[in-house]
């Protein structure tokens, strides 16, 4: 999950859990939450920031699995070419899981809107 690659990239840094959480502008506790994959409501911007701050790529962080398929390539020891094919269900699963706690955040909006107008 990713929670666990943010974790093994953290501890490869040797940062610690109250430093990275300073750096996003979180409690050490909901960083730790994040780490042990006990929360969903992490977002795409977050999961940036922390690439940024590891200095990796996005994908790495997800932990997309990059696979490299060779074509054309000539036995008697000619030129070929690589092309490269990435698996992107965790980018797409992520993707979903946010646009979920959106629209979640959205019906909370619009109850209270409906009560600020109808009370008045």
């Amino acid at each position: 999950m990713i929670g666990d690659n943010i974790k093994k990239y953290r501890e490869m840094l040797k940062y610690s859990q109250a430093y990275v959480a300073e750096e996003l502008g979180i409690s050490q506790n909901a960083y730790s939450k994040i780490e042990n994959n006990q929360t969903k409501s992490f977002t795409v911007d977050r999961l940036e920031k922390v690439a940024a701050l590891f200095q990796i790529s996005l994908a790495d962080l997800i932990g997309i699995e990059k696979s490299i398929a060779v074509n054309n390539v000539d036995q008697s020891g000619g030129f070929g070419y690589v092309n490269h094919h990435y698996d992107a269900s965790g980018v797409v699963a992520l993707l979903k899981e946010e646009v979920k706690i959106l629209r979640e955040e959205k019906a909370q909006l619009l109850k209270i809107i409906d009560k600020l107008a109808n009370s008045k």
